[in-house]
């Protein structure tokens, strides 16, 4: 055995043995009230009311997981006209203090404060449906918008009853309660760790004007009729709720698994080297 290989099979067997100890990135479960839906507006059989969501990331992708008190399955006599919709502020352009990609009465900003010294809104949205199936969804679909401030628009980067433009996971489970879960490299929002975005996530209904019927950060009612415009900004700054989440740095054993492959390619030209010598 050459001492590459020797090296190599040691070096493995070092990396390998450490544990695994915990997802990589960070979960962390951001929950809502339950039965927080104007009395004067339909829950769509409880489809409609967020129970909550869970963020988290690895070394490339931010995920997110959200999960709402009925069943969207309606081969399994659920209900499927809901919609759900994510606003992001990350904090790398002022993006938006009004509007989404979808044009629906719903705004997202850390204050609400259009003179303040650093605008922090909306600059990226995500609108999904669980109804039907799309070229690129097996069950329903979605689509990934970005804010220009330049031509102060919204831009649909990806969707997926576009072929080939979105070649992220999207997943919908039914059951007694249902999951939506969406997944994007974070270099899609140009983040990396230890970037803070601010983030809502809400459901609707199928009308284009329909608002957020249910908002993840509000405990409370979110709006009294279909259409009642509804803004997400921080407790701190008077408003009705915002989250935040803190993008990870990677689990020591991912860390490690990249030196690893690193260390394969390198051990491979050594190899070489010694073959043509």
């Amino acid at each position: 055995m050459s001492r590459s290989s020797t090296f190599l099979s040691a070096f493995l067997v070092a990396v390998l043995a450490v544990p695994a100890v915990a997802a990589e990135g960070t979960s962390s479960p951001y929950s809502d009230a339950i039965g927080d839906i104007d009395a004067t507006i339909t829950t769509g059989n409880g489809t409609l009311d967020i129970v909550g969501m869970e963020v988290s990331n690895t070394a490339t992708d931010i995920s997110f997981k959200l999960t709402v008190n009925g069943n969207v399955n309606a081969g399994t006599g659920g209900t499927d006209w809901g919609k759900f919709l994510i606003g992001i502020a990350t904090q790398k352009t002022d993006g938006t203090l009004l509007g989404n990609g979808w044009g629906r009465p719903i705004n997202l900003s850390y204050d609400n404060d259009p003179f303040a010294t650093q605008i922090v809104g909306m600059n990226h949205w995500i609108g999904a449906w669980v109804d039907g199936s799309s070229a690129q969804a097996a069950v329903g679909g979605a689509e990934f918008y970005t804010y220009d401030n330049g031509g102060a628009t919204w831009v649909r980067n990806a969707a997926t009853w576009d072929v080939g433009t979105y070649p992220y996971p999207y997943t919908v489970t039914g059951g007694v309660q249902s999951t939506v879960e969406w997944a994007f490299p974070l270099s899609l929002m140009n983040l990396v760790p230890g970037n803070v975005i601010y983030f809502d996530a809400y459901s609707s209904g199928g009308g284009g004007s329909d608002s957020a019927i249910d908002s993840l950060a509000n405990p409370n009612i979110a709006v009294t009729d279909w259409s009642g415009p509804y803004t997400s900004y921080a407790t701190a700054a008077g408003g009705p709720g915002l989250n935040a989440y803190t993008v990870a740095v990677p689990e020591p054993a991912t860390a490690l698994a990249g030196v690893a492959i690193a260390a394969i390619a390198a051990a491979t030209r050594i190899g070489r080297r010694s073959v043509v010598a």
